[in-house]
């Protein structure tokens, strides 16, 4: 009997499935918005969504910024709150920040002087963790049907993990130590006779300076320049030794 009970139950709920939509099934929870879409001189004004019975979230909290302040143009069909407490918003703010917002559609309530229209402007003032600020503005849209999205959530433009690294000053200035030292043994060297400007070796040495010039690292251009490590270690102690013997004699 508990199998024939189960294998209605499993045929029923195949019917069900099958009788739903695809689109119901997956529709999407998080709509995401790229930073530069709603911020900035390139952003245009995108349009979110509140339908009846039926909140809303934005969260920064993917771009890591702290909500400061916000405007609603027409609260009379939308109410508006956050995670943490905002000026305006709330009394004795003495700290305000925030990450989400939530909005949720209500009945219309007359407000003297506010003209009735369905969509209405959020401004949202934002704080970095140096201290930028940015100005987001979103237009907001009462809807009535099934609802498309749950969750609105700003993204960088670029993943945190894919954001192409920055070179340091400390390795800049590294660097630019290493091509002085290896230009000054090639000085000490041309000069005691070891090495000839117009040897092959000498243009080598040459091109490893530009390799190190244009960002690669010590390794990498002196494979490229077909010059050995132990070279430019020599060059580098004839440089260093120069320059004592040089601060010896003042």
């Amino acid at each position: 009997m508990k199998s024939i009970i189960n294998t209605v139950t499993s045929g029923t709920l195949a019917l069900a499935l099958a009788a739903t939509p695809l689109s119901t099934i997956a529709a999407p929870v998080v709509r995401t918005i790229k930073q530069t879409q709603a911020s900035g001189t390139a952003a245009k004004l995108q349009t979110i969504n509140v339908w009846n019975g039926h909140g809303v979230a934005i969260s920064f909290y993917e771009i890591g910024e702290t909500i400061k302040k916000v405007w609603l143009d027409d609260p009379s069909q939308i109410l508006l709150d956050t995670d943490g407490c905002l000026s305006g918003l709330d009394q004795n703010c003495s700290s305000p920040g925030a990450g989400l917002i939530h909005l949720r559609r209500i009945k219309r309530v007359n407000i003297p002087g506010i003209p009735q229209t369905s969509t209405t402007l959020l401004t949202v003032i934002t704080q970095s963790s140096s201290g930028e600020r940015k100005a987001y503005s979103f237009r907001l849209a009462t809807s009535n049907g099934t609802p498309k999205y749950s969750q609105v959530t700003i993204q960088n433009d670029v993943a945190r993990g894919q954001t192409a690294p920055k070179p340091q000053l400390q390795s800049l200035v590294k660097t630019q130590q290493t091509i002085n030292q290896i230009r000054g043994g090639i000085v000490v060297a041309v000069r005691s006779g070891w090495i000839n400007q117009q040897d092959e070796l000498h243009q080598r040495l040459q091109k490893l300076i530009g390799y190190l010039q244009a960002g690669d690292d010590i390794s990498t251009a002196t494979n490229k320049a077909d010059v050995s490590q132990d070279l430019v270690n020599k060059l580098i102690a004839l440089n260093n030794f120069d320059n004592l013997r040089q601060g010896n004699s003042l």
